[in-house]
C-alpha cells in the first residue's frame, strides 16, 4: 500500500509540471526553464547530501548500467523532448507519452525478464486508450501530425521507458538517492552548459536571469526543480526498486488525471463528460496492473 501511495504521489507531481512548465516558457527559453531546473535539483540534493539527510556512497554511482540510465533520463530524454515539444501539439505529445507503460512492458520482459500477464496486458492497454480518448477529444483542431516533431518526441518517450528498465537494473546496487543526486548532477552540468553556450553564440549573456524577472516564471522553476526533479524522481527511483518496471510506470497515466484537475482548479477550466470517462478507463487499468502483480507475487 505505501508503494502504492508513492506511486499516485509522484504522478501528482509529474501531473502539475505541464502545466508549470508552461507558464514557464511562456516567459524565457525552454532550454533556461531547463537549465535552472537542473541548478536548482542539483543544489538541494547537494545540501540534502551535506547535512547527511540522504546517503549517497560515491564509489558506487559509477557503474555501467547507472551511465546509461543518465544517457536516456535526463541527457537524451529531456533533450528531444525540449526540441520535440516545439514542433508537436499537445495531442500528439499526450499519446506518445502514453505509449510509457506499453513500451516499458516489451522491454522489461527484454531487459529485465520481468514478463506483465495476460490480465495486465488487458489493463495496461485500457489505461493507455483512456488516455488517448481524453486526448483526443480534448483537441478541436485539425488533426495533422509534424513527422520531424513527432520522430523527437517518440525518442524522448523511448528513453523515458529505458529510464525505467535501467533504474530497476541499478536499485538492486544503490540506494535511490544515489540514482536521484547522479541525475541531478548530470543535468545541471548538461543543460546548464547547453544554456550559457546557446547564450554566447547568440550573444545573450545578459539575459542569463531572464527567467527570474517574473514571479510566475520564478514560482514554476522552483517548482520543476524542488518537487518535480528532486521528490519526483527520488519517488519513482523508489518505486522501481520494489516493484517491476511494468508495473511502476503504469503510475504515470495518473498525471493525465492530474492534470484535468490542475487546469480546473488553477486555471478555471471545464470538467467535461469525457474527462470522467477517460479516467475511469485510467485507474481501472493502474488498479488491475498493480492487484494483478499482487495477486501474483501473493500466489507465488
Amino acid at each position: 500500500m505505501k508503494n502504492i501511495l508513492i506511486g499516485i504521489t509522484y504522478a501528482s507531481i509529474f501531473g502539475l509540471t505541464f502545466m508549470f512548465t508552461k507558464v514557464g516558457i511562456s516567459y524565457a527559453q525552454p532550454i533556461s526553464i531547463l537549465a535552472f531546473r537542473f541548478s536548482f535539483a542539483f543544489f538541494g540534493v547537494l545540501i540534502l547530501y551535506l547535512l547527511k539527510i540522504i546517503k549517497v556512497r560515491m564509489r558506487k554511482i559509477f557503474n555501467k548500467n547507472m551511465l546509461y540510465l543518465i544517457l536516456m533520463q535526463p541527457i537524451l530524454g529531456f533533450s528531444f523532448e525540449i526540441v520535440g515539444i516545439q514542433y508537436v501539439k499537445s495531442f500528439e505529445a499526450g499519446i506518445f507519452v502514453a505509449t510509457i507503460p506499453i513500451i516499458v512492458a516489451v522491454v522489461s520482459n527484454l531487459f529485465l525478464n520481468e514478463k506483465p500477464n495476460f490480465r495486465q496486458i488487458i489493463y495496461i492497454f485500457l489505461g493507455f486508450f483512456g488516455v488517448i480518448y481524453i486526448q483526443y477529444m480534448n483537441y478541436s483542431g485539425e488533426l495533422s501530425f509534424s513527422i520531424f516533431g513527432s520522430a523527437l518526441i517518440f525518442v524522448s518517450v523511448f528513453c523515458a521507458a529505458m529510464f525505467n528498465i535501467f533504474s530497476r537494473k541499478v536499485s538492486k546496487l544503490m540506494y535511490p538517492s544515489e540514482i536521484t543526486f547522479l541525475m541531478m548532477l548530470v543535468g545541471f552540468v548538461f543543460f546548464m552548459s547547453w544554456y550559457l553556450i546557446s547564450l554566447l553564440l547568440s550573444n545573450n549573456i545578459n539575459d542569463f536571469f531572464l527567467p527570474f524577472k517574473n514571479i510566475n516564471s520564478t514560482l514554476a522553476i522552483l517548482y520543476l526543480g524542488f518537487i518535480a526533479s528532486i521528490l519526483g524522481f527520488f519517488l519513482v527511483n523508489h518505486n522501481l526498486k520494489h516493484f517491476p518496471a511494468h508495473v511502476s510506470s503504469i503510475f504515470a497515466n495518473i498525471a493525465t488525471i492530474v492534470s484535468i484537475l490542475a487546469g480546473v482548479i488553477f486555471l478555471g477550466e471545464k470538467i467535461y463528460l469525457h474527462h470522467i470517462i477517460g479516467s475511469i478507463m485510467i485507474m481501472i487499468g493502474v488498479y488491475g496492473v498493480v492487484s494483478n502483480n499482487k495477486n501474483r507475487n501473493t500466489a507465488q
